[in-house]
């Protein structure tokens, strides 16, 4: 038996060519020898018992390394980048493992804004327009997102495709760059995405009505109109409730674009995903001012039950409720629930998305808490979630209500006419629920859930 020792960065594919070696050297002797013959001595030629148990080794060597390889490009640690593909320069095609996104580090780099990192992936070998599987992005779309402009004009400069159309919120790349805009500060937002925005027309990238609508340009929307009147009737994807330029002009509150798009001809009754036309948004939303002027076009109100005996219903969908769990939102999830941990709590629920844990439950007795990433250190925001096996019936008595007020405000009838405004339509979520929000006269949101049977 050999005496040999596994190298460090030992390769299957080496060995299964040793071992069809060894199977010829094995039929000399013996016609009828399998394969399998073969891989159990060039197994045990490394110390090893089995074929599986090499395989096994080698398979978890090779993700220790890429796990390095990408937390290097999460952190745009260069030189360690370097060092990892100078050993294994197919590292700038590999997914990140674990990963249902399916990332590659160059999208790792791109997102998070090493510059540096990303020209090295782009020297080495990486694919500029290589997807990834959960939103079908490239690496181009992140960077946009973001507003990485030296990222951007280096992935153009490798080939990038400037279009990127594809993605599954079917933005395209220039959508990504102007509707994915962080709001920590609105002025250094607005220079960073005209610059952005530039080098992609420059590029040869094309608005769409709803970019057109993110960028605020009244006369880039009438022109895209005129050259193509179909524009009106586009639709968002299925992530944003299927919304029309409409919805989505009224949800960004630019109401001179509203009225821009209605006396284009835009559709009023259309619906959005939900079964909602743009009026029985802004009526469930308490949008006064959208309210007026879709109905001035001549928008029709939705049909509502009038909610008599509203009270009694509310308590009579009451027992429904079985429980009521605060989230409070947190910059940082993972050393949050460590901490509740360190003090007694009992952890429910992890949930990582790449890597970076972004939610998470916590209970202490019958008490619970959910933690969800957002905000800042030292922000403290916070909604109420109630469970329910009735949340259908909850939903269109509030709603019953909230239209009903809006509809006496809409009619001009005396009285503020206090609702409830919605912040959330009802809607089935891609975590198993159903659900809604609305929002109290503090500026909290409360949602109502419903866990849905698989």
């Amino acid at each position: 038996m050999s005496n040999a020792q596994l190298p460090e960065r030992a390769s299957l594919e080496y060995l299964k060519k040793l071992a069809k070696d060894r199977l010829h050297e094995l039929r000399r002797g013996d016609p009828q020898a399998k394969l399998a013959s073969a891989l159990l001595e060039v197994a045990r030629d490394y110390g090893f018992s089995s074929w599986r148990a090499l395989k096994a080794e080698i398979e978890q060597r090779q993700k220790k390394f890429v796990t390095h390889f990408f937390e290097a490009c999460v952190k745009g640690d260069v030189e360690a980048m370097r060092a990892s593909l100078k050993n294994d320069p197919d590292l700038v095609r590999v997914s990140i493992p674990g990963s249902f996104h399916g990332w590659t580090g160059l999208h790792e780099a791109a997102k998070r804004g090493h510059a540096e990192a990303v020209r090295l992936l782009l020297e080495c070998g990486a694919d500029p327009n290589a997807r990834e599987s959960g939103d079908n992005t490239y690496a181009l779309h992140w960077a946009a997102a973001h507003a990485h402009l030296e990222i951007v004009r280096a992935l153009l400069d490798a080939g990038g495709d400037v279009h990127g159309m594809g993605d599954v919120h079917e933005f395209d790349v220039i959508g990504w760059a102007t509707y994915h805009a962080p709001d920590d500060d609105p002025a250094q937002m607005d220079v960073s995405r005209r610059d952005l925005l530039s080098l992609l027309l420059e590029r040869g990238a094309r608005h769409h009505i709803f970019s057109a609508i993110s960028v605020g340009d009244l006369e880039l929307i009438r022109r895209l109109v005129e050259q193509n009147p179909e524009m009106l009737d586009r639709r968002m994807s299925r992530f944003e409730q299927g919304m029309t330029p409409l919805h989505f002009a009224m949800g960004r509150k630019r109401y001179d674009i509203l009225e821009l798009l209605i006396e284009m001809g835009a559709d009023l009754e259309a619906q959005d995903q939900s079964g909602q036309t743009a009026l029985a948004v802004a009526m469930l939303r308490g949008d006064r001012e959208a309210m007026a002027r879709l109905h001035a076009a001549g928008a029709k109100q939705p049909m509502a039950v009038a909610p008599s005996g509203f009270t009694a219903g509310m308590a009579k969908l009451a027992g429904s409720v079985r429980k009521g769990v605060p989230m409070i939102y947190v910059p940082d999830v993972g050393r949050t629930l460590d901490w509740y941990v360190s003090i007694g709590f009992k952890e429910i629920d992890r949930y990582a998305d790449d890597g970076v844990v972004n939610f998470g439950m916590v209970a202490f007795g019958e008490a619970e808490l959910m933690l969800n990433m957002h905000g800042k250190p030292g922000r403290h925001d916070a909604s109420l979630w109630f469970y329910t096996d009735k949340v259908d019936d909850l939903y269109q008595l509030l709603k019953s209500r909230q239209l009903e007020a809006a509809q006496a405000a809409l009619a001009g009838a005396p009285g503020d006419h206090q609702g409830i405004e919605f912040v959330e339509d009802i809607n089935n979520t891609s975590y198993g629920a159903r659900e809604f929000g609305i929002r109290d006269l503090n500026g909290y949101i409360l949602y109502f859930i419903q866990l849905v049977e698989k």
